[in-house]
């Protein structure tokens, strides 16, 4: 194999695909990249078993040819490779020769023989979307999912299509977050329902973070496959039934408050600092007052006490949560005032924005 690329492609290609080694101590191979140079392509391949990584990158082909290398040592390479724009990197005595117009290096070879195909999936379960959609509707909610693995169907995200939107979810059994996005021109007897395991979902926001266009989405019963314009990802999918959520989701609320996300925000941040290793604060409102007070105390520390101003419709209410939930909602919100809906002290809370309700947060109240 012998090529002639740019530095900079070659370099944003490695920090991609490497994201998807391994260090398998039964499959060794697993911890390397795959470098095949086929027609006018050089592409990268990589695989934990979890997910699968193909990256694409042009380059002037002047020999085909299959390799593998430690990702490390190409990726801080090219990442100390000042001043160099155009490279050539060629397979000579079973080494990677790379020349630029300073340096003459030669990286190691490795065998690549054992590694596995990545898969290929084929099915008309297809959807296609703006790639920074997919990354805004999982980051929306992937911070509310469980932790552990004992459950897996918790530990992930829940992605499904409801006629023309996208409905991202995740919850912990304690918190719940619902994103959802309008999109256009879809197959909507199209059934698309997919289960993404935490750690993966995770691994696509940082992999399409920043890409532009659009991607398709393809799935069977057990792979997901994403792809863009000089991308290609594989994840394993979580082959179970997801919870209906939507039963617990509050229909009506006995008390509604409107109030300032900021103001809120401070005030939770300041009365976490006294709540404890279980962030657990005290929530009354007061509908006459048209206020609410929030109490945090830790023996070991002290305790605080706060009173906010806000639009207060329905009756008194009080409540204990846990201030960190409440505060990771923000960041899926950007409207400037909260919509904050209470039904009973043993019911879930619900937090959306006022201006667009196409995120809802439920959360439930914790004992004291």
């Amino acid at each position: 194999m012998k090529i002639e690329c740019s530095k900079q492609k070659l370099q944003k290609a490695v920090l991609i695909a490497e994201r998807a080694t391994s260090h398998n101590l039964s499959l060794p191979v697993l911890k390397n990249l795959i470098l095949e140079v086929k027609k006018n392509n050089l592409v990268i391949k990589s695989t934990n078993l979890e997910i699968g990584l193909e990256v694409e990158l042009p380059a002037k082909v002047l020999e085909e040819g299959m390799t593998s290398c430690n990702p490390t040592t190409l990726s801080n390479f090219l990442t100390n490779l000042k001043d160099e724009d155009k490279i050539t990197v060629e397979l000579q005595n079973n080494n990677l020769l790379i020349k630029t117009s300073t340096y003459n290096t030669v990286i190691k070879s490795e065998e690549y023989e054992d590694f596995p195909l990545i898969p290929k999936i084929s099915t008309t379960n297809k959807l296609k979307l703006k790639n920074t959609d997919l990354v805004y509707g999982l980051k929306s909610v992937i911070y509310a999912a469980a932790v552990s693995d004992i459950k897996p169907e918790i530990s992930s995200v829940y992605i499904y299509q409801n006629n023309n939107e996208l409905i991202f979810v995740a919850t912990d059994s304690f918190r719940l977050a619902e994103k959802k996005l309008t999109i256009s021109n879809q197959n909507k007897d199209v059934d698309f329902r997919l289960i993404i395991p935490l750690k993966n979902a995770a691994e696509i926001i940082k992999v399409f973070e920043g890409e532009e266009g659009e991607l398709e989405l393809c799935s069977d019963s057990n792979q997901l496959s994403i792809t863009s314009v000089g991308i290609h990802l594989t994840s394993r999918l979580i082959d179970g039934i997801y919870p209906d959520y939507r039963q617990i989701m509050p229909k009506t609320s006995t008390s509604t408050i409107t109030l300032s996300k900021d103001d809120l925000g401070q005030v939770l941040k300041m009365a976490n600092i006294f709540s404890g290793k279980f962030n657990q604060i005290k929530l009354d409102v007061d509908a006459a007052k048209e206020q609410i007070i929030i109490y945090s105390a830790s023996s070991d520390i002290g305790e605080s006490t706060a009173t906010i101003k806000a639009k207060i419709e329905g009756n008194d209410f009080s409540a204990h949560y846990n201030a960190r939930y409440i505060l990771e909602s923000f960041q899926s919100i950007p409207a400037l005032n909260l919509l904050i809906g209470m039904t009973e002290p043993n019911r879930p809370l619900l937090i959306q924005g006022t201006e667009n309700k196409s995120f809802s947060y439920i959360i439930m109240p914790v004992n004291r």
